[in-house]
């Protein structure tokens, strides 16, 4: 009797393993970090309320059973936390050689900056090489990358100790609008609300200065801690996004028809 006890005993075990093996280990969960940028992610009575990356990141979530933690953190702390491997995931990130390295990037958006000089400077602004001669300052978002010909533009300024950076972009715009500096970088995903908040409507000039300089943004996945079947399934359901519409839907609940299309990869 002890020895078919012992037997039934083996068989559940052994059952009970194959069932654990048979399962697929749970998606998350992720630490997603968000940044205030326009559009992308915005508050609204002191808590991130909505936004492309908000709707983005909630509906990949319902898609891929992936369970995401967000939260809202400085995009300078954002990149070397990813650098380190302490943090899982970002939103809108632009790829790049660097962080190849430690980051799988999942392409949702395209983009492309202009340079946004406010009016009412003693000698108006109209072209870039206008600014460059001038000694006006930049202001930048620490962190940000804008796409190789803007960067390699503001790194000649930062050479010339011209380029002043601050936490996010609220900050670049209000900064700008009070006159502590002349321009920012920004675009068409993001400006209409930044532009709104810091009473910059109306009050800048676009200079278009590198009409090629587009730049593909999206999930940035830590390749030290989010599971390479992880991130084939976030890539698959950006994939089956694009191609039923949700992509564009979401763009265009938060953008015009024109600015949703141009933001599609």
């Amino acid at each position: 009797m002890g020895t078919v006890m012992t037997w039934i005993a083996a068989g559940l075990l052994a059952a009970a393993g194959a069932q654990a093996l048979a399962q697929p280990a749970a998606c998350g969960p992720y630490r997603v970090a968000l940044y205030e940028y326009g559009s992308l992610a915005f508050r609204q009575a002191g808590q991130i309320a909505a936004g492309i990356d908000v709707d983005i990141v909630d509906e990949v979530g319902r898609r891929t059973g992936c369970k995401f933690e967000t939260f809202v953190d400085a995009r300078i702390r954002t990149w070397a936390d990813l650098a380190r491997g302490t943090l899982d995931i970002t939103v809108s990130a632009i790829e790049t050689e660097e962080r190849d390295r430690f980051a799988r990037f999942v392409i949702y958006m395209t983009g492309r900056n202009r340079l946004l000089v406010r009016a009412g400077l003693p000698e108006p602004v109209s072209t870039l090489e206008a600014f460059e001669h001038s000694q006006l300052r930049l202001a930048v978002v620490k962190g940000f990358k804008h796409g190789p010909q803007w960067d390699h533009w503001i790194a000649k300024l930062r050479g010339q100790g011209r380029v002043d950076e601050y936490a996010d972009a609220n900050v670049v715009a209000r900064l700008v609008a009070l006159g502590r500096d002349a321009a920012f970088l920004s675009e068409p995903v993001a400006w209409g609300r930044i532009l709104a908040d810091s009473k910059l409507a109306g009050r800048i000039t676009v200079i278009d200065a590198f009409p090629g300089d587009t730049y593909a943004a999206g999930f940035a996945l830590s390749r030290a801690r989010v599971r390479a079947d992880d991130a084939r399934k976030i890539q698959d359901a950006i994939t089956a996004m694009r191609e039923d519409g949700t992509l564009y839907k979401i763009f265009s609940a938060h953008l015009s028809r024109n600015e949703a299309l141009s933001s599609m990869p």
